[in-house]
């Protein structure tokens, strides 16, 4: 009598369950990042168009009671700057880095609180008509703080903290 071959193909299925798992999973973060980077392409697209910014540093988006991108770079004479877009790109106000307070000032003035635990973003952006850095942070009791600090001064202008 011929002995049959009846091994269950486990090791087939797992790795087929696995590799569907994994593609899928690869697929949605795909699909939820698109918009960001969508974003992030146009809001450099308008910053070039309305200035004269030659290279692009960084795009960052900003919320504050509305959804603004900004874009650090550096214009053709070599000068530092932020373009910050607001109204849906239809404005865009360009800001000397060099005029205020620098990102690597804004952060230190957070790390110098003994209560923090991981600085989590910083990001450049206009609240009320002023430039601000927003500074985000985990506090020692895992609470998110968020600090506002006023971008030509380096004053402190709002904490808010997470409960």
């Amino acid at each position: 009598m011929a002995e049959k071959n009846n091994k269950h193909p486990f090791w087939l299925i797992a790795f087929i369950v696995i590799a569907t798992v994994v593609g899928s999973i690869f697929i949605i973060v795909q699909e939820i990042n698109r918009p960001e980077r969508y974003d992030s392409k146009v809001a450099t697209e308008i910053a070039k168009k309305n200035t004269d910014l030659k290279k692009v540093d960084r795009v960052t988006r900003f919320v504050y009671n509305q959804v603004e991108y900004t874009v650090s770079g550096t214009k053709a004479n070599g000068n530092s700057i932020f373009v910050v877009l607001t109204d849906n790109g239809k404005k865009a106000t360009v800001y000397d880095q060099t005029a205020g307070v620098s990102e690597q000032k804004a952060i230190a003035s957070v790390q110098s609180n003994p209560n923090l635990k991981k600085i989590t973003s910083s990001r450049f952006g206009i609240i009320k008509n002023k430039p601000v850095w927003m500074v985000s942070y985990i506090n020692q009791k895992d609470r998110l703080v968020t600090k506002t600090i006023n971008f030509k001064t380096g004053e402190e202008l709002k904490t808010i903290t997470t409960y």
